[in-house]
């Protein structure tokens, strides 16, 4: 039903010249390495060098981090869907660490220029909404000239940057970043000043009313015909005005589908 990658045999040829180590434990269901490039994008040295440093970061945080770059994803999805091909490749190949097969994968489609990022397992932790935008900021850049090898290394070191963090129980998110959390502090306080403004407006026009009523209420009174002795104010009831502040509108997390899959695409 789908298109085998047809150069998979001439890569785990190529691996095993260069004397590639081989997968290890967690990894041992793979049937691709860590990079697949079907579209000829770079040179065997190149290869070597990124398929090296995609297996020491997948071991040390023991999930999987992949790149595949193919001439067209359609030859891999039912309709016209980067996600869903990246998701088949993803599928059929085994990819992942261990059982809950944790990866996040790299797909390039040289066609029409599509990518997608796609999260599984503990690769949803690690690559949330917020992550896989900044992930693609460092890659971007470099393939819209063209730069695969520099895009490619820059995807294989903000990976390990951000799954060291998430390890460290810190996953890269929107509340990382000091920018935002500085907004949403002014946006709260910019509420919660609104707020006491219109209470404070509030119990002054109460206030004001109060005065204004007093007075005309003397008006009707004869001259000498009352003699206030004494005074008492009686509370009978409270008025409170409560006013909702709503926190910041910026939310983090990832966004997981129904396969169990997360995933960012766009174009290069």
């Amino acid at each position: 039903m789908k298109k085998r990658i047809s150069s998979l045999l001439t890569v785990m040829a190529l691996a095993l010249f260069l004397c590639v180590p081989a997968l290890a434990a967690g990894f041992d269901e793979a049937e691709l390495y860590f990079v697949t490039d079907e579209a000829g994008l770079l040179s065997e040295q190149e290869w070597s060098d990124l398929e090296a440093r995609a297996e020491e970061i997948s071991l040390k945080y023991k999930c999987g981090v992949y790149i595949i770059a193919v001439d067209n994803f359609a030859n891999y999805a039912d309709g016209n869907d980067v996600v869903e091909a990246a998701k088949n490749l993803y599928r059929e190949y085994s990819l992942g660490y261990g059982g809950e097969k944790s990866g996040v994968l790299l797909l390039l489609s040289m066609a029409e220029r599509d990518y997608d990022l796609l999260a599984y397992g503990y690769g949803n932790t690690a690559f949330t909404d917020y992550g896989k935008d900044k992930l693609a900021e460092k890659f971007l850049d470099n393939f819209k000239n063209d730069d695969w090898y520099g895009g490619f290394q820059d995807y294989l070191e903000k990976s390990g940057s951000m799954l060291q963090s998430a390890r460290e129980g810190h996953p890269l998110d929107v509340d990382s970043n000091p920018l935002i959390r500085l907004a949403g502090i002014g946006i709260s306080l910019l509420v919660g000043c609104v707020a006491a403004f219109v209470i404070a407006v509030g119990v002054s026009d109460r206030m004001m009313k109060s005065v204004s009523a007093k007075t005309k209420a003397d008006a009707y009174l004869i001259a000498g015909s009352v003699e206030i002795t004494g005074r008492e104010d009686h509370f009978t009831h409270t008025t409170e005005t409560h006013t909702k502040i709503e926190k910041s509108s910026g939310s983090g997390g990832t966004t997981v589908d129904s396969d169990g899959f997360s995933s960012k695409s766009g174009k290069f």
